[in-house]
């Protein structure tokens, strides 16, 4: 059977279409941006680390998403029981996790947040912006992480 194509307003990419399978649910929406529960993760190719979380409810608001593990190899997040059990996981293993970047005008001054990663469910679609257990920074330079994968 198809999947249920559902046609979506973006900043950056204009109007597109997504599978309706591909939309993730926040149950407490993003911090700030509470109000906000229906996103979508665009990117350019399905092998690209850079990704956009895209608001469903409002065009203009969308974050600049990295994979982690792409940028900081050792990376180990560990999220309390509340988080795991709102997420429906059992551990952290059955989730996706993803940081926020901040793209600055010089790629040098560009820093992800590893504290506060999205946490997504792939089974149930579920998402939550968390707070990490141990200790990351909230702003780790990209091109500090570049150097330290090439050591």
């Amino acid at each position: 059977m198809p999947k249920k194509k559902v046609n979506i307003k973006t900043r950056d990419f204009g109007e597109i279409a997504v599978d309706e399978d591909d939309i993730i649910y926040f149950s407490t929406g993003m911090y700030g941006f509470e109000n906000y529960k229906r996103y979508v993760i665009l990117k350019d190719k399905p092998e690209d680390d850079i990704m956009f979380l895209q608001s469903l409810d409002d065009v203009d608001l969308s974050f600049v998403l990295i994979d982690p593990f792409s940028i900081y190899g050792a990376y180990e997040p560990d999220l309390n029981e509340e988080d795991l059990t709102e997420l429906e996981a059992k551990n952290e293993r059955e989730l996706k996790f993803l940081v926020i970047a901040i793209i600055k005008e010089s790629i040098k001054d560009s820093v992800v947040n590893l504290k506060s990663p999205v946490a997504i469910n792939p089974k149930t679609r579920s998402a939550k912006q968390t707070i990490l257990q141990n200790s990351y920074p909230l702003r780790y330079n990209i091109i500090v992480a570049e150097e330290d994968k090439k050591c």
